[in-house]
This record gives structure tokens, C-alpha cells and sequence, in this order.
């Protein structure tokens, strides 16, 4: 696969149909440098993997802002289903939410069904839910969709099986 704006792509010894980029400034957390993932994707889909990792590298410290208040309302779900001793973190507001998040990996993936649209998936550590972590997920690069611990699941709807109509950002 040759997408020019991640240089070369080194498949992954354990997953044989992931192909990862050498680790790039992400505007989005201020140029921290992350691997970009491509799963399970071949030349046919080198056109739309490249638009949306284009408008993901688009995303910056605003988005990031705008999305404060669904990693915050994940942040106070997973709060209310546990105990404070159990939860290692207090969290005050949705701007504090981001000191206690680690992105560690960007995937890009197909939807298997419904749009079969390409998704940008931000993988990251957080604090108040240290076996899960966190994910937030970019329709084409550019339209969040989805912010919850990380299962694998594009969309809500598809997380859960509920019509488009069901879908919402936060899980």
C-alpha cells in the first residue's frame, strides 16, 4: 500500500494485515509524535485512507477542545460506576479531562457495514480506566463519532448492534 504522507509502512510482525507508519507529529495533542496504524485495508482503499488521514492531521488543539466535554462525560460514567478508591483520578472539568490522557496509537480502519466508511481511531491510556483506556473515533478523519473505552467498535450503533438512528458519541 502507498499512502505518501506516512512514508513507509512496516507490517506488523504478530498482525500480518496491520501496516504501521514510523510515528509523526499528531496536531490534535501538539505534535506528539504517534504510529499510524492502517488495519486490514488494501490498495483499493489507498484514495479514501489518504483523504482521511489528511483531515485527520487537520484536527488540532480546537478539536481537541471540543471533544473535551464526551471524554469528560466518559470520564464521569466510568466515575459513577465505581468507587473513589477504586478510580484513580478526580477529574474537575472537561478542559482538566486531557492531563490524564496518554495517546498512544492512531488506527485507520473500514467500517465492515452500513456507511463502509473510513474511520480514525486515536487509541490512548487514561487514568480512570486503566484496563480499557480510552478511544475517539473520526469519521473520515473529521467527524467525531465516538468516544469510549477501547473495544474495537467504530460507532455506537455498531458497538451494540442498534439502528444509525441509536448512535451517539459517548459509550
Amino acid at each position: 500500500m502507498n499512502i505518501p504522507i506516512l512514508g513507509s509502512l512496516e507490517a506488523e510482525p504478530d498482525i500480518p494485515e496491520w501496516l504501521t507508519s514510523d510515528p509523526r507529529g499528531i496536531p490534535f495533542f501538539d505534535g506528539i509524535k504517534l504510529p499510524i496504524v492502517l488495519d486490514s485495508l488494501d490498495e483499493a482503499d489507498e484514495k479514501e485512507v489518504e483523504s482521511a488521514i489528511v483531515a485527520f492531521l487537520l484536527l488540532g488543539p480546537i478539536d481537541r477542545l471540543e471533544a473535551s466535554q464526551h471524554v469528560f462525560e466518559n470520564y464521569k460514567r466510568m466515575a459513577a460506576m465505581t468507587t473513589e478508591e477504586d478510580l484513580d483520578c478526580q477529574i474537575e472539568s472537561p478542559e482538566a479531562v486531557w492531563q490524564h490522557v496518554r495517546p498512544a496509537q492512531v488506527f485507520v480502519a473500514r467500517r465492515n457495514r452500513r456507511d463502509c466508511a473510513i474511520y480514525v481511531t486515536i487509541a490512548a491510556e487514561c487514568d480512570w480506566e486503566r484496563e480499557h483506556g480510552l478511544q475517539i473515533v473520526y469519521r473520515r478523519g473529521q467527524y467525531l463519532t465516538r468516544v469510549s473505552d477501547q473495544d474495537g467498535h467504530l460507532t455506537h450503533a455498531d458497538a451494540y448492534d442498534l439502528p444509525e438512528d441509536q448512535d451517539r458519541i459517548v459509550s
